[in-house]
């Protein structure tokens, strides 16, 4: 197998003639058998990286990733290529599991999707050995590192699972790493020899800027009403969705809202409208926008800052993905630092409320201590809340860490829709459909619109079948359900609700453990990347993405010269003239005694304060002056 091979599996399934940057290097790394750990910016074609080389292989890649709305838009779109793939995840029942990963072990799957959390599954790990892996795929691998912005302990699980399949190769993939995160992938991912590649983070067709002002509403409405293309609109608040979402509306902005608290059918409805272009401008969320390659968004704008730069930088990096001039912009507003500092306390609750909420989540799931592990049940935070007379958001970050510490998993962002499978015999179904001619013709029509239906679960439409067969959805659905009732179908009615999914048996409460990387060093790791993103926020001296680029490791980087930061800096600096002027004053003046950087500024004639601390800056980088803590200059011994 070669490059000549690869390409020709790009071109067939993807009409592609030619790789992107570093693409054919690490597809050549995953076929000669290397462990292989790609770092590639939002947007880079990271998929590819490990579908065309599985396709390359005999047999089965297992791709781990921790979104289900990830995992199922990666399979519909290899299925639409006419590529074999499913997906496990936590909606599934117990049959369903089975039988998917019957079809891996026949071969006739090349690729299966798994959330973290069922890799430890004993029903998952009996079938390992049979199911002829010869690749194995580690997607958002920045998962993996506890002081990662998006840590899950399920990723730990793989390292697990590499001691059973020490043969097969791991590619890991991540666009939003530090170096410090790198490290961490390659540690306990077991990568003691990898290949790695690292593409530029920078995106030179995204300008970033920073927009300080006291009137949000205004600078919304400036940068969404004349929008071409498509933009993103993110709050760190479910209302403020909803509330900037309808300032826009009545402004005459085409929007919407979106957030985890919407029913799933509603995030879906919302999410689609936007991608298909019915909605131009989404409110949203940081809910919203994982593994959509939405090509034309030309804007995201944050109406506050995110907790660290990891979060801003891979939401900001939604826009722009065909390559053409897009705006990042963060709109920063006087008392967005309380704010955010005040929202870091309230994230980490006592340790004495998160074992409370602990108990009570027991029981009110009735699971036994000692009992537990592997199971999943709907849960509704709000009802939780209401029954028990918590504050959701308490309940909701004493959660967050709950998972951290490997107890628990809340997961909303399921969608399992409606499935069913005949479990009667053609010749029964035939005689049943005789007997019983209005449920006859549903099954009829479940036959011609699902292939396959007689011999595995498929997914079905209630709303579609119901407008095919003239009859209304709720009718449909009650004629679903008499199917099951007589046993010649299992029915399975779709579910929305978010599922509560115990990683580990319950302890009693005071058995409940928080290691420090879960609480007081979580704590203040979050606090030193939330000072970061302040700084981004507050800084007007170094250029946007260089300060970005440089805390992800790229040292150096040549400034932008388009985000606001560049262009307020060329507007500063002064004509030769004038530079040479300013130059001999202030070594004149520091040369007599030190001097506070203010009274210095005053004291220059002529210039514009700017240009002055322009020339202050300039001397001062070339070491010629020195600036002190109290501000105070002086001429450089």
């Amino acid at each position: 197998m070669n490059r000549a091979d690869a390409l020709e599996v790009l071109r067939q399934y993807w009409g592609h003639t030619a790789f992107r940057s570093l693409q054919a290097q690490i597809i050549e790394s995953v076929l000669d058998g290397h462990d292989t750990l790609a770092l590639l910016p939002t947007g880079g074609g990271k998929s590819i990286c490990f579908q065309v080389p599985a396709l390359l292989l005999d047999g089965l890649c297992l791709v781990v990733t921790p979104l289900i709305a990830l995992m199922k838009d990666q399979v519909e779109q290899l299925k639409n290529r006419g590529i074999p793939a499913t997906a496990l995840h936590s909606g599934l029942t117990a049959r369903e599991i089975d039988q998917i990963l019957e079809e891996c072990a026949t071969g006739s799957i090349r690729f299966l999707y798994v959330s973290p959390e069922r890799l430890g599954t004993s029903v998952f790990q009996a079938r390992i050995d049979r199911l002829r892996l010869k690749l194995l795929a580690i997607d958002e691998a920045h998962c993996i590192a506890q002081w990662g912005h998006d840590f899950r302990p399920e990723y730990l699980k793989i390292a697990r699972l590499r001691e059973r399949i020490p043969l097969v190769p791991l590619v890991a993939l991540t666009a939003t790493a530090t170096p410090e995160v790198v490290e961490q992938i390659q540690e306990r991912l077991g990568m003691d020899h990898c290949k790695l590649f690292q593409a530029g983070f920078g995106r030179p067709n995204l300008t970033y800027s920073v927009d300080h002002t006291e009137d949000q509403t205004g600078r919304l409405l400036q940068w969404t009403k004349n929008l071409v293309g498509s933009g993103i609109v993110y709050a760190d608040t479910r209302k403020k969705t909803e509330k900037w979402a309808e300032v826009m509306i009545k402004s005459g902005v085409s929007a919407d809202y979106y957030h985890a608290g919407l029913p799933a059918e509603d995030r879906q409805s919302k999410q689609d409208a936007w991608i298909q272009g019915k909605i131009k401008v989404m409110a949203c969320t940081s809910a919203f926008g994982m593994g959509i390659d939405k090509p034309d968004v030309r804007l995201v704008l944050h109406m506050s800052p995110p907790d660290c730069p990891e979060a801003y930088f891979q939401e900001a990096g939604r826009a722009g993905r065909d390559g053409q001039a897009s705006k990042c912009i963060l709109i920063y507003h006087s008392s967005d630092r309380k704010l955010a500092e005040k929202r870091l306390e309230l994230s980490f609750p006592p340790r004495e409320t998160i074992y409370n909420i602990y108990h009570k989540l027991g029981i009110w799931q009735n699971i036994a201590i000692g009992d537990g592990k592997g199971m999943s049940r709907p849960f509704v935070l709000l009802d939780f809340c209401r029954e028990h007379h918590l504050q959701p958001p308490i309940v909701h970050h004493s959660l967050n860490i709950l998972h951290r510490a490997g107890y628990l998993l809340v997961d909303d962002s399921l969608l399992v829709p409606s499935r069913l499978r005949f479990t009667c015999r053609a010749h029964e179904l035939d005689e049943f459909r005789v007997k019983h001619p209005v449920l006859g013709r549903i099954a009829e029509q479940l036959l011609r619109s699902y292939t396959g239906i007689m011999e595995e679960y498929s997914s079905i439409d209630e709303v579609a079948l119901g407008r095919k067969l003239g009859i209304a959805t709720d009718e449909l659905r009650g004629g679903l359900a008499e199917l099951n009732r007589k046993k010649i179908a299992n029915y399975i009615p779709r579910s929305d609700q978010p599922l509560l999914v115990w990683l580990r048996d319950r302890v009693p409460e005071s058995h409940l453990h928080l290691p420090p990387e879960t609480y007081s060093r979580l704590k203040e790791r979050k606090r030193e990347q939330l000072l970061s993103m302040l700084n981004y926020a507050e800084q007007s001296d170094v250029c946007r993405a260089t300060l970005l680029l440089d805390y992800f490791g790229e040292k150096d980087s040549p400034p932008c010269g388009q985000c606001d930061v560049c262009i307020q800096y060329h507007r500063e600096r002064p004509d030769p003239a004038l530079f040479a002027s300013i130059h001999h004053q202030i070594t004149q003046i520091c040369a007599t005694a030190p001097i506070k950087l203010k009274t210095l500024i005053e004291a220059i004639k002529p210039g514009h304060p700017a240009q002055i601390r322009y020339c202050i800056r300039y001397l001062a980088d070339e070491g010629l002056i020195q600036i002190d803590k109290h501000e105070t200059v002086y001429l450089s011994t």
